[in-house]
């Protein structure tokens, strides 16, 4: 009897995939390809492409959350701290691969195209549902737009950093007072 690969094996190999060749790129096929199994070994444990794109963004979600909780720390922090530690974090090589896949989804979702349109919202609110309590300061709501003004920073820095470069996304964080 040979290997039998783990649900978690196979959403490693998707990750894989979709970091190397992009999320619109993501197919059972090349999943089994990339592990060396048939393509329905990943149907059984993924049974639609919705479901496995959602399982990638989540998993991809979980690793950069594991990193800002390290550098976030224990207690809530201001919106300008939470910048000025999160920045370092986000703009790595690995944190560049992650985004250009969150990008990815988040454009294909402002464009209407299924499935995206039906999560990427969701994966943004996530964002700021996850980042809402570890703001300092006001009600639950207070905190909630504080957290959406990080993210929609954070974004907004990290797309230029994407699209016109590194240097230009630090000066422009610079300008907002961010400090790498």
């Amino acid at each position: 009897m040979g290997y039998r690969h783990s649900r978690e094996d196979l959403l490693q190999g998707a990750v894989a995939v979709a970091l190397d060749a992009g999320i619109g790129a993501l197919t059972f096929k090349r999943v089994g390809d990339h592990l060396g199994i048939s393509d329905r070994t990943v149907v059984y444990y993924f049974e639609t492409k919705d479901v496995l794109i959602t399982a990638v963004a989540v998993a991809l979600g979980d690793d950069l959350q594991q990193l800002l909780d390290h550098a976030f720390g224990e207690e809530p922090l201001t919106v300008p701290d939470m910048l000025a530690r999160a920045w370092p974090v986000l703009t790595t090589p690995a944190a560049d691969r992650v985004f250009s896949l969150y990008f990815e989804i988040v454009g294909l979702a402002s464009a209407g195209t299924p499935p995206y349109v039906d999560f990427g919202p969701a994966l943004v609110q996530g964002w700021i549902d996850w980042l809402a309590p570890r703001v300092r300061g006001g009600t639950s709501a207070t905190r909630r737009r504080k957290a959406a003004s990080v993210v929609a920073q954070l974004d907004g820095l990290l797309l230029l950093r994407r699209i016109a470069g590194a240097d230009v996304a630090r000066d422009a964080a610079r300008e907002l007072g961010i400090r790498s």
